[in-house]
Protein backbone atom coordinates (compact mmCIF):
# COMPACT_ATOMS: atom_id res chain seq x y z
CA UNK A 1 0.00 0.00 0.00
CA UNK A 2 2.78 2.62 0.62
CA UNK A 3 4.45 1.52 -2.61
CA UNK A 4 1.75 2.87 -4.76
CA UNK A 5 1.29 6.37 -6.22
CA UNK A 6 -1.18 7.79 -4.38
CA UNK A 7 0.35 6.57 -1.34
CA UNK A 8 4.13 8.34 -2.87
CA UNK A 9 1.56 11.65 -3.51
CA UNK A 10 0.62 11.45 -0.10
CA UNK A 11 3.72 10.59 0.96
CA UNK A 12 5.23 13.99 -0.87
CA UNK A 13 2.21 16.29 0.54
CA UNK A 14 2.90 14.87 4.11
CA UNK A 15 6.87 16.13 3.66
CA UNK A 16 6.03 19.04 2.10
CA UNK A 17 3.60 20.08 4.91
CA UNK A 18 6.23 18.92 7.46
CA UNK A 19 8.79 21.17 5.73
CA UNK A 20 6.62 24.42 5.43
CA UNK A 21 5.60 23.58 9.51
CA UNK A 22 9.46 23.13 10.16
CA UNK A 23 10.80 26.60 8.21
CA UNK A 24 7.77 28.32 10.31
CA UNK A 25 8.68 26.90 13.37
CA UNK A 26 12.83 27.96 12.97
CA UNK A 27 11.84 31.41 11.74
CA UNK A 28 9.49 32.06 14.70
CA UNK A 29 12.17 30.67 16.96
CA UNK A 30 14.94 33.05 15.34
CA UNK A 31 12.44 35.68 15.61
CA UNK A 32 12.30 34.93 19.80
CA UNK A 33 15.54 34.83 20.55
CA UNK A 34 16.61 38.37 18.50
CA UNK A 35 15.61 41.45 20.42
CA UNK A 36 12.36 42.93 19.21
CA UNK A 37 13.76 46.51 19.13
CA UNK A 38 17.06 47.00 18.43
CA UNK A 39 17.79 48.90 15.50
CA UNK A 40 14.41 51.26 16.41
CA UNK A 41 16.13 54.38 18.27
CA UNK A 42 14.17 54.25 20.85
CA UNK A 43 13.23 57.49 23.65
CA UNK A 44 16.46 56.29 25.65
CA UNK A 45 18.75 58.35 23.31
CA UNK A 46 16.78 61.32 25.12
CA UNK A 47 17.65 60.90 28.27
CA UNK A 48 20.71 61.76 27.95
CA UNK A 49 19.35 65.05 28.88
CA UNK A 50 20.04 66.33 32.45
CA UNK A 51 16.61 65.71 33.37
CA UNK A 52 14.98 62.39 33.07
CA UNK A 53 12.32 63.62 34.91
CA UNK A 54 11.23 65.38 31.29
CA UNK A 55 10.70 62.19 29.83
CA UNK A 56 8.53 60.33 32.20
CA UNK A 57 7.88 56.42 31.83
CA UNK A 58 3.63 56.72 31.02
CA UNK A 59 4.68 58.97 28.25
CA UNK A 60 6.63 56.30 25.91
CA UNK A 61 5.01 55.45 22.94
CA UNK A 62 5.19 51.86 23.25
CA UNK A 63 4.61 50.74 26.45
CA UNK A 64 6.37 47.09 26.88
CA UNK A 65 5.73 46.27 30.83
CA UNK A 66 7.04 42.95 29.06
CA UNK A 67 10.46 43.99 28.26
CA UNK A 68 12.35 43.74 31.67
CA UNK A 69 13.82 39.96 30.56
CA UNK A 70 17.38 39.28 31.19
CA UNK A 71 18.90 39.13 27.93
CA UNK A 72 17.12 43.15 27.30
CA UNK A 73 19.20 45.80 28.98
CA UNK A 74 17.00 47.36 31.75
CA UNK A 75 15.58 50.36 32.24
CA UNK A 76 18.35 51.69 34.83
CA UNK A 77 21.21 50.73 32.92
CA UNK A 78 21.62 54.32 30.96
CA UNK A 79 21.40 55.96 34.72
CA UNK A 80 24.94 55.28 35.99
CA UNK A 81 25.86 57.06 32.71
CA UNK A 82 23.71 60.11 33.19
CA UNK A 83 24.10 61.92 36.15
CA UNK A 84 21.45 61.14 39.17
CA UNK A 85 19.09 63.38 40.06
CA UNK A 86 20.62 64.87 42.78
CA UNK A 87 23.99 65.57 40.90
CA UNK A 88 22.50 68.88 39.50
CA UNK A 89 21.89 70.29 42.83
CA UNK A 90 25.76 70.83 43.35
CA UNK A 91 25.82 73.17 40.38
CA UNK A 92 22.88 75.04 41.92
CA UNK A 93 23.25 76.71 45.31
CA UNK A 94 21.09 75.22 47.51
CA UNK A 95 18.74 77.75 49.03
CA UNK A 96 21.18 77.19 52.46
CA UNK A 97 23.96 78.50 50.78
CA UNK A 98 22.99 82.38 50.43
CA UNK A 99 22.78 82.57 54.30
CA UNK A 100 26.41 82.50 54.86
CA UNK A 101 26.65 85.49 53.04
CA UNK A 102 23.81 87.38 54.52
CA UNK A 103 23.93 88.32 57.85
CA UNK A 104 21.94 85.80 60.17
CA UNK A 105 18.75 87.04 61.76
CA UNK A 106 20.93 86.65 65.01
CA UNK A 107 24.07 89.05 64.06
CA UNK A 108 22.83 92.12 64.70
CA UNK A 109 21.69 91.25 68.50
CA UNK A 110 25.41 91.39 69.59
CA UNK A 111 24.81 94.68 68.26
CA UNK A 112 22.13 95.24 71.14
CA UNK A 113 21.43 93.86 74.58
CA UNK A 114 19.57 90.48 74.31
CA UNK A 115 16.09 91.41 74.98
CA UNK A 116 17.70 94.08 77.70
CA UNK A 117 18.03 97.39 75.95
CA UNK A 118 16.59 99.58 78.80
CA UNK A 119 18.54 98.15 81.50
CA UNK A 120 21.70 100.42 82.38
CA UNK A 121 25.33 98.58 82.24
CA UNK A 122 26.04 96.88 86.16
CA UNK A 123 28.05 99.73 87.89
CA UNK A 124 31.40 99.19 88.32
CA UNK A 125 32.72 97.25 91.38
CA UNK A 126 34.01 99.81 94.43
CA UNK A 127 37.46 99.54 95.28
CA UNK A 128 37.97 98.33 98.46
CA UNK A 129 41.13 101.14 98.87
CA UNK A 130 40.09 104.93 100.78
CA UNK A 131 39.86 107.83 98.55
CA UNK A 132 42.05 110.88 98.89
CA UNK A 133 39.49 112.84 99.98
CA UNK A 134 39.02 110.49 102.93
CA UNK A 135 42.63 111.52 103.94
CA UNK A 136 42.09 115.16 104.02
CA UNK A 137 39.30 115.17 106.66
CA UNK A 138 41.68 112.65 108.59
CA UNK A 139 44.73 114.90 108.13
CA UNK A 140 42.84 117.40 109.49
CA UNK A 141 40.97 116.00 112.41
CA UNK A 142 44.59 114.52 113.39
CA UNK A 143 45.90 117.68 113.54
CA UNK A 144 43.55 119.36 115.79
CA UNK A 145 43.97 115.93 117.97
CA UNK A 146 47.88 117.05 117.61
CA UNK A 147 46.70 120.11 119.10
CA UNK A 148 44.59 119.33 122.03
CA UNK A 149 47.24 116.54 122.85
CA UNK A 150 49.84 119.14 123.25
CA UNK A 151 47.08 121.43 125.64
CA UNK A 152 46.23 118.52 127.59
CA UNK A 153 49.77 117.55 128.09
CA UNK A 154 50.51 121.75 129.02
CA UNK A 155 47.80 121.38 131.67
CA UNK A 156 48.88 117.92 132.68
CA UNK A 157 52.31 118.55 134.01
CA UNK A 158 51.08 122.09 134.59
CA UNK A 159 53.99 124.18 132.21
CA UNK A 160 53.34 128.14 132.50
CA UNK A 161 56.47 129.27 130.53
CA UNK A 162 54.93 130.95 126.83
CA UNK A 163 57.90 128.83 125.16
CA UNK A 164 56.94 125.58 126.19
CA UNK A 165 53.04 125.99 126.33
CA UNK A 166 52.90 127.18 122.70
CA UNK A 167 55.81 125.23 121.56
CA UNK A 168 53.94 121.61 122.47
CA UNK A 169 50.65 121.89 120.66
CA UNK A 170 52.55 122.96 117.83
CA UNK A 171 54.91 120.37 117.43
CA UNK A 172 52.28 117.66 118.29
CA UNK A 173 49.75 119.29 115.79
CA UNK A 174 52.62 118.80 113.19
CA UNK A 175 53.49 115.68 114.44
CA UNK A 176 49.73 113.83 113.90
CA UNK A 177 49.54 114.47 110.18
CA UNK A 178 52.99 113.09 109.60
CA UNK A 179 52.43 110.14 111.56
CA UNK A 180 48.83 109.55 109.60
CA UNK A 181 51.01 109.85 106.37
CA UNK A 182 53.31 107.01 107.51
CA UNK A 183 50.56 104.65 108.51
CA UNK A 184 48.86 105.14 105.54
CA UNK A 185 52.06 104.82 103.17
CA UNK A 186 54.25 102.33 105.11
CA UNK A 187 51.07 100.05 106.24
CA UNK A 188 49.67 100.45 102.81
CA UNK A 189 46.50 101.88 101.36
CA UNK A 190 43.77 102.11 104.38
CA UNK A 191 40.83 100.22 103.52
CA UNK A 192 37.77 102.27 102.22
CA UNK A 193 35.97 104.11 104.63
CA UNK A 194 38.51 103.82 107.72
CA UNK A 195 39.90 107.53 107.38
CA UNK A 196 36.60 108.72 107.55
CA UNK A 197 35.53 106.85 110.39
CA UNK A 198 38.46 107.44 111.80
CA UNK A 199 38.18 111.17 111.59
CA UNK A 200 34.29 110.86 112.37
CA UNK A 201 35.08 109.36 115.43
CA UNK A 202 37.94 111.84 116.84
CA UNK A 203 35.64 114.38 116.56
CA UNK A 204 32.72 113.19 117.98
CA UNK A 205 34.45 111.74 120.48
CA UNK A 206 36.40 115.23 121.62
CA UNK A 207 32.95 116.71 121.50
CA UNK A 208 31.38 114.29 123.92
CA UNK A 209 34.34 115.09 126.35
CA UNK A 210 33.35 118.49 125.79
CA UNK A 211 29.45 118.11 126.60
CA UNK A 212 30.41 115.79 129.69
CA UNK A 213 33.06 118.08 131.15
CA UNK A 214 30.85 121.27 130.48
CA UNK A 215 27.49 119.43 132.11
CA UNK A 216 29.60 118.54 134.98
CA UNK A 217 30.74 122.81 135.40
CA UNK A 218 27.09 123.25 135.32
CA UNK A 219 25.83 121.22 138.06
CA UNK A 220 28.81 121.47 140.39
CA UNK A 221 30.30 125.56 139.23
CA UNK A 222 28.49 126.97 142.36
CA UNK A 223 29.73 124.43 145.13
CA UNK A 224 33.70 124.91 144.21
CA UNK A 225 33.17 121.15 143.03
CA UNK A 226 33.84 121.58 139.58
CA UNK A 227 36.58 119.61 137.79
CA UNK A 228 39.80 121.11 137.16
CA UNK A 229 40.84 122.36 134.33
CA UNK A 230 43.60 119.34 134.33
CA UNK A 231 40.61 117.05 134.97
CA UNK A 232 38.17 118.39 131.95
CA UNK A 233 41.38 118.23 128.85
CA UNK A 234 41.94 114.67 130.64
CA UNK A 235 38.32 113.54 130.16
CA UNK A 236 38.08 115.33 126.64
CA UNK A 237 41.71 113.98 125.08
CA UNK A 238 40.45 110.06 126.76
CA UNK A 239 36.64 110.53 125.00
CA UNK A 240 38.48 111.63 121.33
CA UNK A 241 41.16 109.37 121.82
CA UNK A 242 38.71 106.11 122.18
CA UNK A 243 36.53 107.81 119.42
CA UNK A 244 39.14 107.73 117.04
CA UNK A 245 39.88 103.89 118.20
CA UNK A 246 36.23 103.24 117.77
CA UNK A 247 35.76 104.90 114.64
CA UNK A 248 38.35 103.08 113.41
CA UNK A 249 37.08 99.91 114.23
CA UNK A 250 33.94 100.89 112.71
CA UNK A 251 35.44 101.29 109.75
CA UNK A 252 37.50 97.92 109.91
CA UNK A 253 34.19 96.00 110.20
CA UNK A 254 31.69 97.96 107.94
CA UNK A 255 33.88 99.39 105.18
CA UNK A 256 31.52 102.21 104.98
CA UNK A 257 30.64 104.97 102.39
CA UNK A 258 31.94 108.41 103.69
CA UNK A 259 28.63 110.05 103.39
CA UNK A 260 27.51 106.99 106.38
CA UNK A 261 29.93 109.27 108.54
CA UNK A 262 28.44 112.43 107.72
CA UNK A 263 24.68 110.83 108.87
CA UNK A 264 26.08 109.43 111.77
CA UNK A 265 27.42 113.44 112.51
CA UNK A 266 24.24 115.02 111.40
CA UNK A 267 21.99 112.59 114.34
CA UNK A 268 24.43 113.76 116.59
CA UNK A 269 23.78 117.20 115.76
CA UNK A 270 19.85 116.59 116.19
CA UNK A 271 19.91 114.59 118.68
CA UNK A 272 21.47 117.21 120.77
CA UNK A 273 19.41 120.12 119.50
CA UNK A 274 15.96 118.39 120.19
CA UNK A 275 17.34 117.12 123.27
CA UNK A 276 18.54 120.28 124.69
CA UNK A 277 14.99 122.14 123.43
CA UNK A 278 13.22 119.15 125.08
CA UNK A 279 15.30 119.42 128.38
CA UNK A 280 14.50 123.37 128.62
CA UNK A 281 10.55 122.51 128.18
CA UNK A 282 10.36 119.65 131.15
CA UNK A 283 11.98 121.10 133.60
CA UNK A 284 10.63 123.05 136.35
CA UNK A 285 9.68 126.87 135.99
CA UNK A 286 12.02 128.25 137.87
CA UNK A 287 14.70 126.27 137.10
CA UNK A 288 17.76 126.87 135.18
CA UNK A 289 17.31 126.13 131.89
CA UNK A 290 21.04 125.49 130.92
CA UNK A 291 20.45 122.36 133.77
CA UNK A 292 18.08 120.65 131.18
CA UNK A 293 19.64 121.87 128.60
CA UNK A 294 23.05 120.32 128.70
CA UNK A 295 21.52 117.32 130.53
CA UNK A 296 19.16 116.33 128.03
CA UNK A 297 21.09 117.86 125.42
CA UNK A 298 24.29 115.22 126.07
CA UNK A 299 21.62 111.78 126.08
CA UNK A 300 20.57 112.89 122.72
CA UNK A 301 23.36 113.75 121.29
CA UNK A 302 24.43 110.63 122.26
CA UNK A 303 21.50 108.88 121.03
CA UNK A 304 21.98 110.69 117.68
CA UNK A 305 24.99 108.60 117.48
CA UNK A 306 24.16 105.19 118.18
CA UNK A 307 20.89 105.69 115.78
CA UNK A 308 22.58 106.89 113.05
CA UNK A 309 25.40 104.61 113.43
CA UNK A 310 23.04 101.48 113.31
CA UNK A 311 20.80 103.14 110.00
CA UNK A 312 24.09 103.77 108.41
CA UNK A 313 24.54 99.84 108.87
CA UNK A 314 21.48 99.20 106.71
CA UNK A 315 21.60 101.70 104.53
CA UNK A 316 23.76 104.96 103.55
CA UNK A 317 21.72 108.45 102.31
CA UNK A 318 23.02 110.32 99.76
CA UNK A 319 24.56 113.77 100.15
CA UNK A 320 21.20 115.62 98.33
CA UNK A 321 19.08 113.23 100.82
CA UNK A 322 20.72 114.26 103.99
CA UNK A 323 20.56 117.78 102.26
CA UNK A 324 16.96 117.42 102.36
CA UNK A 325 16.93 116.11 105.89
CA UNK A 326 18.19 119.18 107.05
CA UNK A 327 15.80 121.37 105.47
CA UNK A 328 12.62 118.93 107.07
CA UNK A 329 14.51 119.32 110.14
CA UNK A 330 14.38 123.11 110.02
CA UNK A 331 10.83 122.97 108.87
CA UNK A 332 9.38 120.86 110.88
CA UNK A 333 11.02 123.12 114.41
CA UNK A 334 9.44 126.12 112.60
CA UNK A 335 6.11 124.19 112.30
CA UNK A 336 6.65 123.52 115.96
CA UNK A 337 7.18 127.02 117.06
CA UNK A 338 3.22 127.46 115.98
CA UNK A 339 2.38 126.44 119.50
CA UNK A 340 3.65 129.55 121.20
CA UNK A 341 0.62 132.17 119.86
CA UNK A 342 -1.38 129.41 121.85
CA UNK A 343 0.22 131.02 125.29
CA UNK A 344 -1.22 134.38 124.80
CA UNK A 345 -4.53 133.23 125.39
CA UNK A 346 -2.85 130.83 129.02
CA UNK A 347 -3.26 132.92 131.94
CA UNK A 348 0.43 132.66 133.89
CA UNK A 349 2.07 130.70 130.80
CA UNK A 350 5.20 129.15 131.15
CA UNK A 351 5.99 129.91 127.55
CA UNK A 352 9.24 127.53 127.60
CA UNK A 353 7.42 124.29 127.84
CA UNK A 354 6.38 125.59 124.02
CA UNK A 355 10.31 124.09 122.61
CA UNK A 356 8.69 120.14 123.16
CA UNK A 357 6.78 121.72 119.81
CA UNK A 358 10.06 122.37 117.78
CA UNK A 359 11.82 120.09 119.35
CA UNK A 360 9.95 116.78 118.43
CA UNK A 361 8.91 118.60 114.97
CA UNK A 362 12.09 118.99 113.89
CA UNK A 363 12.80 114.93 114.33
CA UNK A 364 9.60 114.41 112.77
CA UNK A 365 10.71 116.86 109.57
CA UNK A 366 13.87 114.59 109.42
CA UNK A 367 11.91 111.31 109.41
CA UNK A 368 8.99 112.96 106.75
CA UNK A 369 12.37 113.80 104.42
CA UNK A 370 14.47 111.08 104.69
CA UNK A 371 11.70 109.01 103.27
CA UNK A 372 10.79 110.98 100.63
CA UNK A 373 14.07 111.24 99.08
CA UNK A 374 15.42 107.17 100.34
CA UNK A 375 16.86 106.58 97.38
CA UNK A 376 17.65 109.77 95.58
CA UNK A 377 20.81 110.12 94.17
CA UNK A 378 24.10 112.76 94.73
CA UNK A 379 24.58 115.28 91.49
CA UNK A 380 27.03 113.18 90.44
CA UNK A 381 24.57 110.13 89.49
CA UNK A 382 25.95 108.10 92.56
CA UNK A 383 24.24 106.47 95.15
CA UNK A 384 26.07 104.98 98.14
CA UNK A 385 24.39 101.47 97.05
CA UNK A 386 25.78 101.03 93.73
CA UNK A 387 28.49 103.58 93.54
CA UNK A 388 31.46 105.11 95.44
CA UNK A 389 31.05 108.83 95.83
CA UNK A 390 33.82 111.69 94.65
CA UNK A 391 34.47 114.58 96.79
CA UNK A 392 34.99 117.99 94.66
CA UNK A 393 38.65 117.93 95.25
CA UNK A 394 41.10 115.53 96.23
CA UNK A 395 43.98 115.91 98.69
CA UNK A 396 46.95 113.74 98.64
CA UNK A 397 50.60 113.67 100.21
CA UNK A 398 52.82 111.46 98.01
CA UNK A 399 56.16 111.23 96.82
CA UNK A 400 58.00 114.40 94.50
CA UNK A 401 58.22 113.03 90.99
CA UNK A 402 61.49 112.19 89.22
CA UNK A 403 62.80 115.48 87.40
CA UNK A 404 63.18 114.31 83.39
CA UNK A 405 65.55 116.38 81.24
CA UNK A 406 63.60 118.54 78.26
CA UNK A 407 63.72 117.56 75.25
CA UNK A 408 66.27 119.74 73.57
CA UNK A 409 68.77 119.54 70.30
CA UNK A 410 72.27 118.41 70.97
CA UNK A 411 74.97 118.67 69.10
CA UNK A 412 77.28 115.96 67.74
CA UNK A 413 79.71 117.13 70.33
CA UNK A 414 77.16 117.22 73.26
CA UNK A 415 76.02 113.52 72.23
CA UNK A 416 79.28 112.37 72.42
CA UNK A 417 80.14 113.94 75.89
CA UNK A 418 77.03 112.11 76.81
CA UNK A 419 78.17 108.93 75.83
CA UNK A 420 81.68 109.41 77.25
CA UNK A 421 80.52 110.78 80.45
CA UNK A 422 76.87 109.55 80.43
CA UNK A 423 73.53 111.31 81.68
CA UNK A 424 73.01 112.71 85.20
CA UNK A 425 71.40 110.10 87.58
CA UNK A 426 70.32 113.17 89.63
CA UNK A 427 67.78 113.97 86.73
CA UNK A 428 65.99 110.42 87.12
CA UNK A 429 65.82 110.09 90.78
CA UNK A 430 63.19 110.96 92.92
CA UNK A 431 64.04 113.99 95.40
CA UNK A 432 63.77 113.42 98.94
CA UNK A 433 60.87 114.86 100.44
CA UNK A 434 57.01 114.63 99.52
CA UNK A 435 54.13 116.91 97.68
CA UNK A 436 50.97 117.78 98.65
CA UNK A 437 48.46 118.20 95.86
CA UNK A 438 44.95 119.00 95.55
CA UNK A 439 42.83 118.77 92.50
CA UNK A 440 39.27 119.35 91.69
CA UNK A 441 37.18 122.36 90.80
CA UNK A 442 37.18 125.14 93.26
Amino acid sequence: MLGSPLSSRSRSTWLRSAVLAAVALGVSDANAQQPPYPPQPGPYPQQQQPYPQQQPYPQQQQPYPQQPYPQQPYPQQPYPQQPYPQQPYPQQPYPQQPYPQQPYPQQPYPQQPYGYPQQPPPPPPVSNTRGNGEMLALYITSGLYGVGTGIWLDALFKIDDPGPAVVMPLLFGAAAPVGVWLWDSQGGPLHRGVPAATATGLVLGGVEGIAIAGTQWQYTRDDNRDWSFQTQTTVTWIMATGGGIGGWAFGEWLRPDPRSMTFIGSGAAWGALSGSMFGIAVQGRHDDWKDGSSVAGLIGYNVGIVGGGAISILHTPSFNSQKYMWLGYGLGALAGCLVFPFYLFVDNPVVKRGLIGPSIGGLAGVALAGAFTWDMKDDDGTHPTNGAWKPPFDFAVSPIPALTPPTVQTSASSRSITNMVGPDPRLNAPPPGALLTAVGTF
